[in-house]
């Protein structure tokens, strides 16, 4: 039985050469994800995390070919609809006392050192 604390962090995976996904699946069981999502039948000698993995790449496959997911264009990440449709975070806006200074004072002052 797994336990919740046990699991690594989320990782950064390439599916296919145009597609990433975030998720916890252990590395070892990273190319029976990919095998999932590539449509490959599973192999009879995998053990149970493996097929775990390759099903979860069949249902993200699945997914996204029923509209469920996308692809975000900007970096390629595989997503559900529901974070597509909502708008990215606002940029911090800059601070006008300090946008109005010079930038060759703004260099100066980085380079400068008390002792």
């Amino acid at each position: 039985m797994l336990k919740e604390g046990n699991r690594p962090n989320p990782v950064v995976v390439d599916l296919t050469d145009n597609i990433l996904l975030h998720t916890d699946i252990a590395v070892e069981n990273h190319a029976a994800l990919r095998s999932g999502f590539a449509g490959y039948p599973a192999n009879p000698r995998w053990n149970v995390s493996k097929f775990h993995a390759w099903k979860t790449g069949r249902q993200l496959r699945e997914a996204l070919a029923q509209g469920q997911m996308v692809v975000r264009s900007t970096d390629s990440m595989l997503i559900p609809i529901s974070l597509a449709q909502e708008k990215p975070p606002e940029k911090p806006k800059p601070n006008p006392v300090w946008s109005q200074i010079p930038s060759w004072m703004k260099h100066i002052r980085k380079s400068y050192q008390t002792t």
